[in-house]
């Protein structure tokens, strides 16, 4: 694995993430295990690639046999401490140690936002997935024109599209452009994080890849899948 600097290594990032899990986001995660277990039968195999602290990989663990799978070594020293049934393992996404077709189910939770070689780490969740196998990705869509609107309304948490209103309408002119150009020829749009202001760690200001719908479902119908 390719030694490189890791801001999610950083100390502040890792408070950042535990304190979230320990705070509020079992109730946001009970959603997502809800929408997995319509598409993925208990006791399959399962990847949980960004776990993260490992909050999302131990609910699922009631259903499924779990490996949680994250790049940054102190968040995976703290799932290991506090989560004792699902497996954790230091992974980096865009080249699994796994071997092909090796799980049943793929997914990912508020992951793929923060990949720059979103390619790279699609295919390699394709490769790990059995052929009939399901992969499922959860993300935030930044390009829909009602976050600018929102954001508008009350900008507070939304500093991922703007730091005032100027630039939050700004924002909803270039969503609406997007959404519009994506339905004709969709393509990865990246962004700059912010990741070095200490007060604005979280709301995705992070953010590398402004992940979309379109993007994905033509990576994956490339690839024969189909949607659900």
């Amino acid at each position: 694995m390719k030694k490189e600097k890791f801001h999610y290594e950083d100390k502040r990032y890792v408070d950042k993430i535990t304190t979230w899990q320990e705070k509020g986001l079992k109730k946001y995660l009970i959603n997502y295990v809800d929408f997995v277990r319509r598409y993925v039968k208990p006791g399959a195999k399962y990847l949980d690639l960004g776990c993260g602290a490992g909050l999302s990989s131990d609910m699922l663990s009631r259903y499924y046999n779990v490996t949680g799978a994250d790049y940054s070594q102190p968040v995976l020293d703290y799932a290991k401490k506090h989560f004792k049934n699902p497996k954790f393992k230091r992974e980096d996404a865009r080249k699994l140690s796994f071997k092909d077709n090796s799980f049943d189910a793929v997914c990912a939770c508020g992951f793929i936002e923060h990949v720059k070689e979103v390619d790279k780490v699609l295919s390699e969740m394709h490769r790990v997935v059995k052929k009939k196998g399901v992969i499922i990705i959860v993300s935030p869509n930044w390009f829909t024109p009602l976050r600018a609107i929102r954001a508008f309304i009350s900008n507070k948490g939304y500093e991922t599209i703007g730091r005032n209103r100027i630039q939050i309408i700004g924002w909803f002119f270039k969503s609406v452009y997007y959404t519009i150009q994506k339905l004709i020829n969709p393509a990865y749009v990246f962004r700059n994080p912010d990741i070095s202001n200490e007060k604005l760690v979280g709301n995705d200001i992070d953010m590398v890849y402004i992940a979309n719908p379109y993007d994905l479902k033509r990576f994956f119908e490339k690839k024969g899948f189909k949607r659900y």
